[in-house]
């Protein structure tokens, strides 16, 4: 059976993990809650929300790709910022949704649910998210931060209270810079350093379990500013972009000539 695992990393914050690998976030206030990403979507997210709280709940996306907003078809409506909708109509698509299937067989994971069922599902109606929306959960105030870089609608929140900063995908220590929805290098710094000035101690992302501190903020603003095709390898995904990565100690970037050009 499928399983997710739940972890408080602060009072009312919580972490849960999807069976792929990838993590999503529960903020529970003292009258509403908010789901941040939903995951591959091969669990079910509203019976690990139950678990924890029920009070009223908002679903917001960090951004539209597959391991972030695929779950979204669990739920009546989400919230997304409006340029990665389309973005989301494809990586929730019956053809996206056989690509994860493969993926959970490949893992070794036995589906607990009729795949060809799960793959036609309908979806969520999508609402537009607006930058700088301030959702009020009683003692905890959440911030819709502009991380646009990784796709062109990304973005974070700041659980203002707890000065801890939620991220999908667009600050990390291994970003991907490459794919089709993704903006310049030049656009990824300035993203950086703005976001960087904003007040919060230490982020979590996706893709890894621990908190950062915000002085890593400075390591991915290095390591972007000092990429290039000579000094990097190619990448072994993804071949039909052209990929480079680009390393510093523990930190990389995933890049194309694409976004690399327009870089400041």
């Amino acid at each position: 059976m499928l399983k997710y695992t739940i972890d408080e990393i602060s009072t009312g914050l919580y972490k849960i993990k999807d069976p792929l690998d990838v993590n999503f976030y529960l903020i529970v206030g003292d009258e509403k809650a908010l789901l941040f990403d939903t995951g591959y979507g091969i669990v079910d997210i509203p019976e690990a929300v139950k678990s924890i709280t029920s009070k009223p709940l908002t679903v917001v996306l960090g951004h539209g790709h597959i391991d972030h907003a695929n779950g979204a078809y669990q739920f009546e409506e989400v919230y997304l910022r409006a340029p990665d909708f389309e973005l989301f109509r494809e990586h929730t698509s019956p053809q996206i949704r056989s690509v994860i299937i493969d993926r959970v067989n490949e893992a070794g994971l036995k589906p607990d649910f009729e795949t060809e069922k799960w793959i036609n599902n309908g979806n969520c109606k999508l609402k537009p998210l607006e930058i700088g929306t301030v959702f009020d959960l009683g003692g905890l105030n959440v911030e819709v931060i502009d991380m646009a870089a990784h796709t062109g609608g990304s973005i974070g929140l700041l659980v203002i209270e707890k000065r801890i900063l939620l991220d999908s995908d667009s600050a990390n220590s291994h970003c991907w810079m490459f794919v089709p929805q993704s903006l310049s290098i030049r656009e990824y710094i300035a993203m950086l350093k703005r976001v960087k000035q904003l007040e919060f101690d230490v982020f979590y992302v996706a893709h890894q379990d621990h908190p950062h501190p915000k002085s890593d903020f400075d390591k991915y603003i290095r390591v972007a500013e000092n990429a290039t095709i000579e000094k990097s390898k190619k990448y072994d995904a993804w071949q039909e972009e052209d990929p480079y990565i680009y390393t510093e100690g523990d930190t990389s970037i995933v890049f194309n000539k694409r976004t690399l050009a327009e870089r400041a």
